[in-house]
């Protein structure tokens, strides 16, 4: 199933799960690097376990699924690096992984990876052979916990990170592994932030944002979702407000987490309109790309949303709606908006979504209910891609080009500085910034 949104630039949409129309799913994350990746959700009304699906064309098409080996549900996070394909999920209250370091045509061995068998929650952050999981673990009177890997995840070993706290992710710039994780404390919920080189030892906590405690009505939506990029950049997407005006903000930090910017909001929408579970991604050149369902098309027609930036999370594009149709989402009846969100009646959107970016497209998956069999409405996953909006593409590139130029080939590696590498460069396709300019630039 394909659909493109006639917009400044289309946002094609793609159903990635192949179970019936009469069937919901939810709870989904993904990873795409060019063309190979994955995606992970929660069946919720066959065998209530977790499937998985892998790409192999960029996610123009999603193969058939397949389950997590005997684990039921949840929490299935699916990242990539360069040919390896990780998996991580909640088994029974375990934390398991599962890795393949050949794009998925042949996988090792499910690794209890937590070590403990009450745990929640895992998040995972990949860098090279190194794969770093966040979750909660509940057998030891430290909450927040890692559990890392330096082979590709053959191998596990667990540290405590700190002791209190819930509803963890993780997150890696080029330098840094990071926990983020929330605290309730009267009018907040604040999230609170560590870091690590290696996923074993990690620096004391930052208290970075105030999130609203109005999401937290059981099944709670993880309502944040953080990103790194560069050396020691960090930002989180957050929803902030109350139930009656719920916006999506972003906090950054450019010293690894040590200290935080002003909260920053995403969009000039009226407090008549909410704004719900963000996700965000940061592409190679440190663009930063928004993604949040809300309503502002008006009451019970629900769309998914975007907007990006390129200085860094300080100012941000227009939205634009992702989704290729508007849907009731949890203002179907029976399920009481916003505040009534729970487990029955189809009402539940699960608990977060997923982006993420190369250095040609963003991509980011969802759940929604648009489709309806029977009368009622069903979740499904839902997958969405573009061309990163700011990428111009020019012949020579020379003109708008200063001195403090940086050249990078398609993979997102820098391969060059100065103005006058340009003159060099070889037939191909490479990607060049400079200050808040960038252009995709073309050797023939």
């Amino acid at each position: 199933m394909l659909g493109i949104i006639l917009t400044d630039f289309p946002f094609v949409n793609v159903r990635v799960d192949d179970f019936a129309d009469n069937t919901s799913h939810a709870e989904v994350s993904m990873a795409v690097e060019y063309t190979l990746g994955g995606s992970g959700w929660i069946d919720m009304d066959l065998s209530s376990e977790n499937a998985f699906s892998l790409t192999h064309d960029g996610g123009i098409t999603w193969e058939p699924h397949f389950g997590d080996p005997g684990a039921a549900c949840c929490d299935p996070v699916v990242r990539v690096w360069g040919n390896n394909v990780h998996l991580v999920w909640l088994g029974t209250y375990q934390t398991y992984y599962m890795g393949s370091s050949d794009g998925g045509s042949t996988w090792g061995s499910v690794k209890n990876a937590g070590g403990c068998s009450s745990t929640d929650h895992p998040w995972m952050a990949v860098r090279n052979d190194t794969v770093v999981i966040i979750y909660s673990n509940f057998c030891t009177s430290s909450t927040i916990y890692s559990a890392y890997s330096y082979d590709n995840g053959n191998t596990w070993s667990r540290s405590a990170v700190y002791p209190s706290g819930g509803v963890p992710m993780a997150a890696n710039d080029d330098s840094l592994f990071y926990a983020v994780w929330w605290r309730s404390g009267g009018s907040c919920i604040y999230l609170y932030v560590s870091r690590s080189t290696n996923g074993a030892t990690w620096s004391a906590a930052t208290n970075a944002a105030c999130m609203t405690p109005d999401i937290s009505p059981n099944p709670y939506p993880v309502g944040y979702q953080p990103v790194g990029w560069g050396k020691g950049n960090i930002g989180i997407i957050y929803m902030a407000g109350s139930l009656t005006n719920l916006k999506v903000e972003f906090v950054k930090s450019n010293d690894g987490g040590a200290t935080w910017s002003s909260p920053v909001r995403i969009t000039t929408n009226p407090s008549s309109v909410a704004e719900y579970m963000p996700a965000l991604a940061a592409d190679p050149y440190g663009g930063l790309h928004a993604f949040w369902y809300d309503n502002s098309a008006g009451y019970a027609k629900w769309g998914l949303y975007y907007s990006y930036s390129t200085d860094g999370g300080s100012t941000w594009s227009s939205p634009i709606r992702v989704s290729d149709t508007l849907f009731p989402f949890v203002e179907r009846s029976g399920c009481g908006g916003v505040g009534g969100v729970d487990y029955t009646n189809d009402c539940w959107p699960g608990h977060y979504i997923d982006a993420w970016a190369d250095s040609n497209h963003v991509y980011v998956v969802w759940s929604d209910n648009r489709i309806v069999s029977g009368g009622r409405n069903y979740w499904h996953i839902w997958f969405a891609y573009a061309p990163i909006p700011y990428l111009r593409v020019s012949e020579k590139g020379y003109t708008t080009m200063e001195e403090d130029v940086k050249v990078y080939d398609v993979s997102g590696r820098m391969i060059a500085k100065g103005r006058e590498s340009l003159n060099s460069l070889k037939k191909g396709v490479y990607i060049v910034v400079s200050g808040k300019k960038v252009e995709k630039i073309i050797r023939r």
